[in-house]
């Protein structure tokens, strides 16, 4: 008989992506789809149900069972009633409760939580946060994430349906504009966003260009990955614009670091790719910034599971729901 096995969902501003984990975290399937945030909400949940059916169906062909769902969502949320708050790189699912029809569409548990939460919980489940007590964890995606571990465990603070959000930490009170409406957060500094921002702004500014760049952003194909070709081949706005990602990861993280006297970081999520453009510029800041650090004794880690960590986290987060609820009724 095949094993049973939990979904592990990451919705975020482009994709949705989805994997199927047992128990011991071993994945099955994985499968992707666009998030087409611009989109009404019941389109979203409409191919979310699609997708999730998909899996169950081919957990069934190999004589298994696919028990609940676990969703990492990007934004505030309100986990209680599994409704979206306000999530910028999300804004049609405000107010939108996504959880409580998808577990009706499908019949099975399904549990959400924030997207940088569910990262973290795929490195303690399975990546480079099982060794480490205390640490920071970062996603760069089309926007921001953060959470935070504390001996071993996620830090829910108070339970506001928002914590560790590093990407609306202001670095720079005269930097660009972010998405959730003040100005120089972090995430208008170094997410996927910044930098089609970024390069689209050179371009109305009249910078000179390869034509190819120019043909992305006049057809509104842009994405992070034209920008990391720029500046591979050398092109000095797409440099700056990597180099200013790490300067602003560097301050926000050294100042985190400060305050709460830990010095270990987990970077995972697509932009995260680009490690080699923008990390030697984040260690270099860090090398000044947390003077109350021994630099030398500084850790930032790349993520050990690549885009997988929130699958392996929502899933990890759908298994946890699955125990909870076991120990509730007993």
């Amino acid at each position: 008989m095949g094993k049973a096995c939990c979904i592990g969902v990451d919705i975020g501003g482009t994709f949705i992506k989805m994997g199927l984990f047992d128990e011991k975290g071993v994945q099955y399937a994985l499968e992707r789809l666009p998030s087409n945030a611009l989109r009404p909400p019941e389109m979203l949940l409409e191919s979310l149900v699609q997708a999730c059916r998909n899996l169950m169906d081919a957990r069934q062909a190999h004589e298994g069972r696919v028990l609940a769902v676990g969703l990492g969502v990007a934004g505030k949320l309100d986990n209680q009633e599994g409704r979206v708050v306000f999530s910028p790189n999300l804004p049609n699912m405000a107010g939108f409760p996504l959880a409580p029809l998808l577990e009706k569409a499908l019949g099975i548990p399904v549990f959400m939580e924030n997207d940088a939460n569910v990262f973290g919980l795929g490195e303690l489940w399975a990546g480079h946060g099982r060794q480490v007590a205390n640490w920071i964890g970062v996603t760069l995606g089309t926007g921001v994430g953060g959470c935070l571990v504390t001996n071993g465990s996620l830090w829910l603070g108070d339970r506001l349906g928002f914590v560790g959000e590093i990407g609306h930490v202001i670095v720079d009170p005269h930097g660009p504009s972010c998405a959730c409406g003040q100005t120089g957060c972090l995430e208008a500094h170094a997410s996927g966003s910044s930098l089609t921002r970024g390069i689209t702004q050179a371009f109305h500014e009249g910078s000179p260009l390869p034509s190819w760049l120019c043909d992305a952003i006049a057809s509104g194909s842009l994405t992070p990955e034209h920008v990391d070709k720029a500046a591979r081949t050398g092109h000095p706005r797409a440099l700056d614009l990597f180099r200013r990602m790490g300067w602003a990861l560097g301050l926000a993280l050294g100042n985190l670091f400060t305050f709460l006297g830990i010095q270990t970081a987990v970077i995972g999520g697509g932009v995260s790719q680009a490690w080699d453009l923008f990390f030697p510029h984040l260690m270099e800041t860090l090398k000044t910034t947390p003077r109350m650090l021994d630099p030398s004794k500084i850790k930032i880690h790349r993520t050990s599971l690549g885009p997988l960590a929130p699958l392996y986290g929502a899933a990890h987060l759908a298994w946890q729901g699955l125990q909870e609820r076991a120990g509730d009724s007993t």
